[in-house]
């Protein structure tokens, strides 16, 4: 039995370490597809950053001379962002933040050089693995939709305007709070929220964490945007909620809740990670320890003459313990140093 545990906590600890390195291969292929994402992006914003100067410097030095750019292949697209450039990349897991802006709520644009700086719009979409969210009516572009986009649409209009994203950490939460004096509402910039998570509600994901301002006592709580309740359509093969409400089984103490045999139904009987066992398979287990032991005890007693001398006389050495000399042994060897000892003149004439 204690062969079979041993085994099963061997192949856990090895299992274990397979999907530690199994986590780590597949954190590194994400951040290898996350390098390339963002650099795709790069490339797209230098070459078109690239041509922008380039386009400067010839109307600037050029004037009337300058050339047409937007005929051609470009007659309609000139201008326009690549439509790889309106979703973000994810970023890591230790940099996501929950800023606690959900869809629906009122965001002002505090970066310093945005163009949008100082306006205020509602979320429409919040990205939290990319940290960025899109807002209504702001940081709009016009987007060239590729052809294979345009095959099975009937607008067949190859720009479009779109919300790019901005990032969370460039918004700010907008709610109307009442004035400490005259006590009317006005729209109050909040710089940072604190979050606080309910106990069990979180943990079954019903609630979101309810928002507070930060470093304002006594607490001043913010609500979530109302949102419309969903509408739910019924069809003729839904099931009736009384139905499925209904209690049809009701577990006792006097019987087991499912058949004993269907456990192994369920999980692998044989399983090499198996560390719960029936008793039967227990106590075979312990029986054929017990029969392996009492091998071992039966070869012993097949010994040879030979052994059995070399098992009493290694017992007695034991009992008699270590040797101790005598004064008598000292004293002989003593004499014997003292005669076979090199003479202090011969010594030094040799080092010399």
């Amino acid at each position: 039995m204690q062969k079979l545990l041993r085994r099963t906590a061997l192949v856990k600890k090895q299992a274990a370490r397979k999907a530690v390195a199994r986590q780590g291969k597949s954190d590194s292929d994400d951040r290898k597809l996350r390098l390339n994402e963002q650099k795709t992006i790069n490339i797209s914003i230098r070459h078109d950053t690239r041509a922008a100067r380039l386009a400067r410097h010839e109307d600037w030095f050029l004037g009337p001379l300058a050339p047409k750019r937007d005929v051609g292949s470009s007659r309609e697209t000139y201008g326009t962002l690549d439509p790889r450039r309106l979703r973000g990349v994810d970023k890591p897991k230790d940099q996501i933040k929950d800023w606690g802006i959900v869809e629906g709520d009122r965001v002002v644009v505090v970066q310093d050089g945005h163009r949008e700086r100082g306006k205020i719009g509602k979320v429409r979409e919040v990205r939290k693995d990319a940290q960025e969210c899109t807002v209504r009516g702001l940081n709009r572009a016009d987007v060239s939709i590729p052809d294979y986009l345009l095959l099975n649409e009937a607008d067949k209009t190859p720009v479009r305007p779109y919300e790019v994203p901005i990032p969370l950490s460039a918004v700010r939460l907008v709610a109307p709070l009442p004035h400490p004096e005259t006590g009317a509402l006005r729209d109050v910039v909040i710089k940072e929220l604190r979050l606080e998570k309910p106990g069990f509600a979180q943990l079954s994901g019903e609630d979101p964490p309810t928002r507070f301002i930060a470093g304002v006592k006594p607490a001043i709580q913010i609500p979530y945007p109302e949102r419309a309740p969903e509408e739910f359509e019924d069809h003729d093969i839904d099931t009736f909620r009384i139905e499925v409400e209904e209690r049809t089984f009701v577990p006792t103490l006097v019987r087991p809740p499912m058949p004993t045999g269907i456990i192994d139904e369920l999980r692998n009987k044989y399983s090499k990670f198996r560390d719960r066992h029936d008793d039967a398979f227990i106590a075979k287990k312990m029986e054929e320890d017990r029969i392996a032991e009492e091998r071992k005890r039966s070869i012993r007693k097949m010994d040879t003459p030979l052994k059995e001398l070399h098992r009493k006389e290694r017992a007695e050495r034991k009992a008699r313990g270590k040797p101790v000399l005598s004064q008598k042994t000292l004293a002989q060897i003593g004499e014997l140093m003292a005669k076979n000892a090199v003479p202090e003149s011969s010594s030094q004439s040799a080092t010399a």
